[in-house]
């Protein structure tokens, strides 16, 4: 298991960086110590069976689950080699957290002064590209999530992360994430190409965007892409292309949720002039 100091980091560093559209709005001047608290003991809640006099079995059986993974992927901290390396996790766990304070702070900078960022076109482009990689950043995040719980149920997270080299949950989970992210990423390009010649501002245009954005890649990287790098990288036959369900149910389900996250969380984070 990992220590709890590393749990409440993740989630406080977790809760600080998902304030971020809220901090740019300028909602949370002064509020950064209880965003910690919170999402420190929102990080800890998997291990509260320890503490609590009640419940203690579901919580015991929660714990053991991938469902505490919602809570700031409490499971996937406490398998190997997370959990097996704790003065390295911990030294990580608080670089991270000082970077997402020191990110969130700047952003409480920039959201004071939005309204001169808007009125300057060099800065408000500078300010309007870092938000996007912010947005692709945070729905990568939330993408993973429904990505890797649809790999765990079906028990591929380990085959997800013999991809790397390695057989755990964690770099399976951590393989995920980073797919995730070059998606949401490809998926920000795409969307603002395509939102300047047709509309797909509604929910259902962007679903539809979604499912063909996973569908197109499941064709890339699932049928050709995955088994070219098995051959080439770890030396293991693979038929090309190759055909696999599951990749395509996953590949969906990222494809679907980035589509339809992505454009709400930039909306929410744009810097107008009328703000």
């Amino acid at each position: 298991m990992a220590p709890a100091l590393v749990h409440f980091l993740a989630g406080a560093t977790l809760a600080l960086f998902a304030a971020t559209p809220l901090a740019v709005r300028g909602y949370l001047v002064k509020r950064q110590l209880w965003l910690v608290a919170i999402g420190g003991l929102w990080g800890m809640a998997p291990d509260s069976h320890y503490v609590t006099p009640v419940g203690t079995s579901a919580l015991t059986t929660l714990h053991r689950t991938h469902w505490a993974n919602l809570c700031a992927f409490h499971y996937t901290l406490d398998q190997p080699p997370i959990a097996t390396h704790e003065l390295e996790s911990i030294a990580v766990s608080v670089a991270t957290f000082l970077v997402a304070t020191a990110v969130f702070t700047a952003t409480i900078t920039v959201g004071d002064r939005r309204t001169r960022a808007a009125r300057s076109p060099r800065v408000g482009a500078v300010s309007r590209t870092l938000l996007t990689g912010y947005a692709a950043g945070l729905t990568a995040m939330v993408a993973a999530v429904p990505v890797g719980l649809v790999l765990s149920w079906t028990g591929q997270i380990d085959t997800v992360a013999a991809l790397s080299g390695r057989e755990s949950t964690a770099a399976g989970w951590l393989l995920i994430g980073s797919g995730c992210l070059v998606a949401s990423g490809v998926f920000a390009g795409l969307f603002a190409l395509l939102g300047a010649r047709w509309n797909v501002t509604s929910s259902h245009a962007r679903a539809v965007l979604g499912v063909f954005f996973g569908v197109a890649g499941w064709l890339i990287i699932g049928l050709i892409g995955v088994a070219l790098w098995m051959r080439v990288v770890l030396e293991l036959s693979r038929p090309i292309p190759s055909v696999h369900p599951v990749g395509l149910l996953a590949l969906v389900v990222c494809g679907v949720v980035i589509g339809a996250v992505y454009p709400f969380v930039r909306r929410v984070v744009a810097v107008s002039s009328v703000d």
